[in-house]
């Protein structure tokens, strides 16, 4: 049986919190919905992945971003 290498792109999103301490969420919304109850300090961070099977990459790294004005 052969194997097809499948790969899909997403988005990853995740607080940092004062203490370098990391929490992974679904979407931005969750994330900045969730700030504030992780201190002073914590921000909200993303970054563009592909994954193929296993193994998640990603070409840019994590970039920190502002929350949006509602």
């Amino acid at each position: 049986m052969a194997m097809n290498a499948t790969s899909t792109t997403g988005t990853e999103w995740m607080i940092k919190d004062a203490k370098g301490r990391k929490y992974s969420f679904d979407s931005s919304e969750e994330a900045f919905a969730e700030l504030e109850e992780y201190g002073e300090g914590a921000t909200v961070w993303t970054r563009d992945v592909y994954r193929i099977f296993f193994f998640t990459r990603s070409a840019e790294g994590w970039r920190q971003v502002e929350k949006p004005r509602s």
